[in-house]
């Protein structure tokens, strides 16, 4: 894949994080009574976490904002450079692709979360230097958000925090596909990761986020490979005539609605001659924690802006 379409899809998107900010939870002591040790199945494996962590080390803007809202900020100590949100997370300037696991022993942690392992293996250089990791990769699904939030919630000792925010998200969800209703049933949409037409398609976490409110990816049908994540060309895009198109490359790559429509062809777009070109913030198309609620928010109502404003 594209290396610019993983930074979006991983840690670099967290630059804009700030844009949308959620309100920083207030402290709370754990609701749970988690017997230690305890054993958490995460992409690394069972992982036994041998007591409550109490210096935690988040390199995933998405981890720190799942941590936070739970109730275990007062247990982090040190965060990476792209966890903006929340503001008063303390930031460092790690950036998740170090690859030397004794860059991190400055923190002194006793958890570290990472949203990917490196071709350096940091995961196992921290098991030899007896430092707990945990890999809580990009989401694929909906369904992995959830999980991930459960397991930091055993991780860190607030499990019923952990399932009352991810109630919260589905609730949240549900409340945002509601009030659209049938408004954006069928209306076809082209999401972009980067200028040179890197897409998301229905599989993803982020594509099935638009599918809660009935919209039809016009890239599903180009994913041969079936990653997710195809690269689509400027011939195939105008053919599909999206009736929406949202930019996430406002920030990595400097697009607007009016670059996107100044672009060899795209002016016959469907989605461009009705002014349905819209800007998202990077981070926000690329974090699948808490700010997924946020995210589909934001595209209901341009979606309904959009149709209001071209309704006969």
């Amino acid at each position: 894949m594209h290396r610019r379409t993983l930074g979006v899809l991983t840690l670099a998107a967290g630059v804009l994080a700030a844009c949308t900010q959620h309100q920083t939870p207030a402290a709370r002591p754990s609701s749970s009574s988690v017997a230690y040790p305890v054993t958490v199945t995460a992409a690394n494996g069972a992982v036994r976490i041998p007591a409550r962590p109490t210096r935690i080390l988040s390199l995933s803007a998405t981890a720190t904002q799942m941590l936070y809202g739970m109730g275990a900020g007062p247990q982090v100590v040190a965060v990476d450079k792209y966890s903006t949100d929340p503001p008063n997370a303390p930031r460092t300037s790690f950036t998740g692709y170090e690859t030397s696991a004794e860059d991190y022993l400055s923190v002194r942690p006793d958890l570290v979360i990472l949203a990917f392992d490196t071709g350096h293996s940091v995961m196992a250089q921290l098991a030899t230097l007896h430092v707990t990791g945990l890999l809580l990769p990009p989401a694929a699904t909906l369904d992995d958000t959830y999980t991930q939030i459960s397991e930091l919630g055993q991780a860190t000792g607030h499990v019923s925090d952990a399932a009352a925010e991810a109630a919260s998200i589905r609730q949240g969800l549900d409340h945002v596909a509601a009030s659209v209703g049938d408004r954006a049933k069928g209306r076809t949409y082209y999401q972009e990761l980067d200028n040179t037409l890197y897409t998301a398609t229905s599989k993803t976490f982020i594509g099935a986020l638009y599918a809660r409110i009935g919209m039809v990816n016009v890239a599903d049908p180009a994913d041969h490979a079936g990653s997710g994540y195809p690269q689509l060309n400027a011939e195939y895009l105008i053919q599909a005539n999206p009736q929406f198109v949202f930019l996430a490359d406002t920030v990595c790559c400097g697009q607007t609605p009016e670059s996107f429509a100044a672009r060899p062809g795209f002016s016959v777009l469907t989605a461009v001659r009705s002014h349905q070109v819209f800007g998202l913030a990077d981070s926000l198309a690329s974090q699948w924690g808490p700010r997924v609620v946020d995210f589909l928010r934001t595209v209901a109502g341009d979606v309904v802006s959009g149709t209001a404003s071209t309704s006969p």
